[in-house]
């Protein structure tokens, strides 16, 4: 999967440099909404599985240079071998981002481009572990126990996207999107790679 979308991104640079534009240039507002899935990746690879995520945005584009404000949620799951250390049925951690996004695009008008992105700002890691337990002699029958904690840190992303229009006339694009989400949490920080696939308008 990793290898067919490198190939299709880079594919898709000389590609969208060669079609032709159409559409005025002028400052328009643009948004995007999307879902996919999530590979985490070192150090917090070592003890994460891959999840999901769903992302949009909102911001302004003049020619090839625009802005986004995006936001990301993204939740993946904690590994087994984790669990049982932790002494915990189930687990999860989750991130979400606010982050402001500069876009350079090759052929924004087109009926292909290729755009590249990458910015900061503010990120949170929501970490939550549920145990069982059974307390009879304190009249308790079988509970869950909750464990959670959440942090807020800056940090920074940085990808690339492919996006087309299923009609040349067409104001929607269907796009996918790789990006790299480093949130700075003390040490090596903690990475994770969403993959989208959505639409822009």
């Amino acid at each position: 999967m990793k290898r067919f979308l490198l190939v299709t991104l880079v594919a898709a640079l000389p590609l969208s440099a060669q079609w032709r534009r159409f559409g005025h240039t002028e400052t328009r507002p643009t948004g995007y909404v999307g879902i996919g899935f999530t590979t985490p990746t070192n150090p917090v690879a070592d003890f994460l599985d891959e999840g999901w995520n769903i992302a949009g945005g909102v911001g302004v584009t003049h020619g090839p240079i625009g802005i986004m404000f995006d936001a990301i949620y993204t939740d993946l799951g904690i590994d087994h071998s984790v669990l049982s250390l932790a002494e915990a049925h189930s687990g999860s951690l989750k991130y979400w981002a606010l982050t402001v996004d500069p876009v350079f695009h090759v052929n924004e008008r087109g009926p292909v481009d290729f755009y590249v992105t990458g910015g900061g700002g503010l990120y949170s890691q929501i970490t939550k572990f549920r145990a069982s337990f059974d307390a009879p002699e304190l009249g308790y029958g079988h509970y869950d126990v909750i464990r959670e904690n959440t942090i807020y840190k800056p940090g920074v992303n940085g990808g690339v996207g492919f996006s087309f229009r299923p009609d040349r006339h067409s104001d929607i694009q269907i796009f996918i999107e790789a990006r790299y989400q480093h949130m700075f949490t003390g040490g090596s920080g903690s990475s994770f790679v969403p993959v989208t696939i959505g639409v822009r308008f």
